[in-house]
């Protein structure tokens, strides 16, 4: 597809192409406030294109941005968080549906109703008190993101815990590009820029196939909550996660702490994928589903939340 340039476009400008179903002026962005996201396909921008003297060709793109806002804890004020993806066929370079819709669902869990029927894993993960959080799959780092922004409030505690956001090492320098494009999120109302206390996420290698690395092992005060989303589009990969998921509770027993409690947004893509269910009741975690988002069709993004009963 041509696109010309933009009327008046000069040299050494640069611009952005954005692919939208609805011509506005906040058309780039997507909302992830409230219980439906986007009336239609998300919006998609190109990295900036600079003109130059002469035309030409330039090479290929091959990462994209999104944009997307949520309310700011603090004054209600709009906050934009922007995500960078691969274009790639890397499945740990992409935004995919349930993380969007399970970042969504958590934002209603601060300020919304699902505070209300959901308190717990609201008290789990925001509240001032240092917490430790863990997401396993996280690809783009989209939730944990929206969780570290959360967490940003000038309640939080000197010793506000951590956030971890965890994938394969390929997917690490995207991961680390997209917690440092966000840092201002981070940042304590009226702190000016750079992180509160524990309050930014980090990234760590986790793989599910090799034992625990020795930074989670250790965790002081182990885990207090692990949050998830699309990662049952492998059923392969079931038996690694489910093994990853009860090394973590275990991690909690030993040092004579509760077990973590989980969050999971699911879409389903084969019925067989439900399989996870049983495997996780095997270990004794028992999930519930609490929550949904919509998009504009397609299935919707299920959110699960549970946890393992206390043994005597």
């Amino acid at each position: 597809m041509d696109i010309p340039p933009p009327q008046g476009a000069r040299a050494g400008q640069s611009w952005r192409v954005v692919l939208t179903t609805q011509p506005s002026g906040t058309a780039h962005v997507i909302n992830l406030v409230g219980d439906k996201i986007g009336p239609g396909p998300l919006p998609v921008m190109s990295m900036p294109i600079v003109f130059g003297p002469g035309g030409g060709f330039s090479q290929k793109q091959e990462q994209i941005e999104r944009i997307y806002r949520m309310i700011a804890p603090w004054d209600g004020g709009n906050l934009f968080m922007i995500i960078r993806e691969q274009t790639s066929f890397d499945l740990d370079k992409k935004i995919w549906d349930s993380g969007i819709a399970l970042s969504s669902w958590i934002l209603d869990l601060y300020a919304g109703s699902a505070a209300m029927s959901c308190p717990k894993a609201r008290a789990t993960l925001f509240s001032p008190d240092k917490r430790n959080i863990l997401e396993l799959g996280a690809g783009t780092g989209i939730v944990a993101l929206t969780i570290g922004t959360l967490r940003s409030t000038s309640e939080a505690q000197k010793d506000s815990g951590s956030i971890i956001t965890t994938d394969l090492a390929s997917a690490m320098p995207l991961l680390e590009h997209n917690i440092s494009a966000n840092a201002d999120l981070f940042a304590a109302p009226g702190s000016g820029s750079g992180a509160m206390y524990g309050c930014k996420p980090r990234a760590a290698v986790l793989d599910w196939e090799e034992d625990m690395p020795d930074d989670i092992r250790t965790l002081d005060g182990g885990i207090d909550a692990i949050v998830m989303a699309d990662v049952t589009y492998n059923t392969a990969s079931f038996p690694a996660l489910i093994k990853t998921l009860d090394s973590l509770r275990q991690l909690n027993v030993d040092q004579n702490i509760l077990p973590p409690i989980v969050v999971l947004g699911y879409k389903e893509r084969d019925p067989e994928e439900r399989s996870l269910w049983v495997a996780a009741h095997e270990i004794g975690l028992e999930l519930e589903r609490v929550g949904e988002r919509r998009g504009c069709g397609g299935q919707e993004v299920e959110v699960w939340l549970g946890g393992w009963a206390i043994l005597s």
